[in-house]
């Protein structure tokens, strides 16, 4: 599809159930039609064009999801859904068609960085904003976006109104030297309950970290859209409630959070402890977090991920591990909780946590 071609359809306000329509040729279908809506006051023939694209596209998704699945595999930028992005939950969801996509692209004249945004995801806890950002100057190996701890930051406009978002873990990084483009997959508040509303997120700002140290640039990123249904997905929680010990300490597994993003295990501890120190909160590190981060590793071509030869603490479902997301290794949950977060499982009935060599825990109410 040519870029001309793609703003032009663009242009066109198709209904979210018909988006939805192609989201489930990539989920095997929906049988569900609607009708188009006619914008009053335009020229008739004008009517006529958008409501025949729209049976077309209904036509093509009612008779097979392939040409659907093509058609949205098209729009998706590939780098987010490949092995270079270290967050599973991010590649699972775009494969499976979630997301409501923004194809925006805004260039920053002062530092020549042309930025693409992408797609939003969002569920009751956290957004994720997908972009990407390029440029032929300015060498984008040591800019982040770094919303963690970095000078960057993002904030919601509604209005008149400004918020700052706080981030939900570190968020994923992939540079790619050759084009000098920078894939981010950002991880902040959730933006759910804006659904239906014109809302504004602002990236402000770029961390620039060289050798441990960080200098930034300043800018202010934009990008403006209606918040539309197929960008939210929903999050299930089930109470478990289970105790297990693990060198001498006791764990109790209180829920487990399921949506299209990730499997949150919340577990409270005998060592799990949280107190607050000259105003700063201070967490110190179980012998549960030590047994989940220790299988981690990290490459500069593809992130954080799990060694599986070595003993940590994994999901297991349907029999086969489901992956860590260690860039939501900061988490943070309640006080004198620990949030150990997984790729999204495809079987909620059947799932156990598996923790060392010998211990395994049914996650069942």
């Amino acid at each position: 599809m040519s870029n001309k071609v793609k703003r032009e359809l663009e242009k066109i306000d198709i209904p979210d159930e018909l988006h939805d329509r192609a989201k489930s040729g990539v989920k095997k279908a929906k049988t569900e039609t609607r009708r188009s809506k006619q914008a009053a006051g335009r020229p008739r023939f004008y009517k006529r064009l958008i409501l025949v694209a729209t049976v077309f596209l209904m036509i093509g998704s009612a008779l097979s999801f392939t040409p659907a699945l093509a058609t949205v595999q098209q729009i998706y930028d590939q780098i987010f859904s490949s092995q270079h992005i270290d967050d599973t939950g991010v590649r699972m969801a775009l494969k499976s068609g979630e997301g409501q996509i923004l194809d925006q692209t805004y260039y920053d004249k002062k530092h020549d960085i042309t930025v693409h945004f992408d797609r939003v995801l969002t569920d009751g806890k956290e957004t994720k904003l997908l972009l990407t950002y390029q440029s032929d100057k300015t060498d984008l190996q040591n800019y982040y976006i770094d919303l963690f701890e970095g000078v960057s930051s993002i904030n919601l406009i509604v209005g008149n109104e400004q918020k700052r978002l706080d981030n939900v873990g570190w968020g994923s990084r992939y540079y790619n030297s050759e084009k000098n483009k920078v894939a981010e997959a950002l991880s902040f508040d959730s933006i759910k309950n804006h659904e239906g509303q014109q809302i504004s997120l602002e990236v402000e700002d770029l961390t620039i970290w060289r050798d441990g140290d960080g200098g930034e640039a300043q800018t202010t990123w934009p990008v403006e859209f209606k918040l539309k249904q197929s960008a939210i997905s929903e999050r299930e929680s089930v109470t478990i409630n289970k105790e297990f010990t693990f060198k001498d300490e006791t764990y109790k597994i209180k829920h487990v959070e399921f949506s299209e993003m990730e499997t949150r295990v919340v577990v409270t501890g005998s060592d799990i402890k949280a107190w607050t120190e000259n105003g700063t909160k201070v967490r110190m590190m179980s012998k549960l977090e030590k047994q989940f981060l220790n299988p981690r590793e990290n490459s500069k071509e593809y992130g954080y991920r799990a060694d599986v030869e070595k003993s940590g603490v994994y999901l297991k479902s349907s029999g086969e591990k489901v992956d860590p997301i260690y860039s939501k290794g900061e988490v943070e949950g309640a006080d004198n909780q620990f949030v150990m977060t997984f790729a999204p499982v495809k079987d909620r009935q059947k799932y156990i946590l598996e923790v060392g060599e010998d211990i395994e825990i049914p996650l069942t109410k």
